[in-house]
């Protein structure tokens, strides 16, 4: 039976942490769920979606990875996990929500890893201002209305761009009934060399985007 065992409010509405017993579950107020765990196994992703987000692993081997929504941290685990044997991973994770990166730590067993940084902070407004390059970076940004709206806009993107180092990847998660802007879709073309999409079979479709090679003036 699924028992509600953590409720709390921020300003941007309620976070709750659901358990059945074997999974725990995080929602934000509605009937979606944010993240989805078993207990037994905290770092392999449960969510179609999540297990396509990895998928970007089958096309490189990071050295440093930036996940843009924390959620209930699934996603950085299963990526600590997956990269433990690399020397000196990196994973970066951007929370807009500091009470969701409490509950991460206390009822979905993120660990308090040497390779793990936390940046409370909003995520476009953290890559704007951050000169830091990533090999991977993850776009999740999910609120209780649905898609946060600056992963629907094209400075996003170029951004993201400008973010990921030569040869890495941006990997985005759009819901498939998301009316996706034509202009986004151009500036995907535009800012990265290759796109390849998977429809995850659990509603969601993944964008795994390519970067183009930055050559330095001379």
């Amino acid at each position: 039976m699924l028992k509600e065992i953590h409720r709390s409010n921020d300003e941007y509405g309620a976070i709750q942490v659901l358990d059945d017993g074997a999974k725990r579950y995080l929602a934000f107020g509605n009937e979606h769920e944010q993240s989805c765990q078993i207990k037994a196994m905290p770092h392999v992703p449960q969510h179609e979606y999540s297990r396509a987000i990895m998928m970007v692993l089958l096309f490189c081997k990071p050295q440093s990875v930036c996940i843009m929504g924390l959620g209930g941290g699934t996603s950085a685990m299963a990526f600590l996990h997956a990269l433990n044997e690399q020397d000196n991973i990196q994973v970066t994770a951007i929370e807009l929500r500091p009470e969701v990166v409490k509950v991460a730590h206390h009822y979905f067993q993120l660990p308090k890893h040497p390779g793990l940084t936390i940046h409370e902070s909003d995520a476009g407004e953290y890559l704007r201002q951050s000169e830091e390059r990533f090999d991977v970076i993850v776009a999740d940004l999910y609120h209780h209305n649905g898609i946060d709206e600056v992963q629907l806009q094209t400075d996003f993107i170029t951004t993201c761009s400008q973010r990921v180092t030569d040869n890495g990847w941006l990997v985005l998660n759009y819901w498939l009934d998301h009316d996706i802007p034509q202009d986004l879709l151009e500036a995907l073309h535009n800012n990265f060399a290759q796109l390849f999409v998977c429809n995850s079979g659990g509603g969601n479709w993944i964008i795994y985007a390519l970067s183009l090679i930055h050559i330095s003036e001379p």
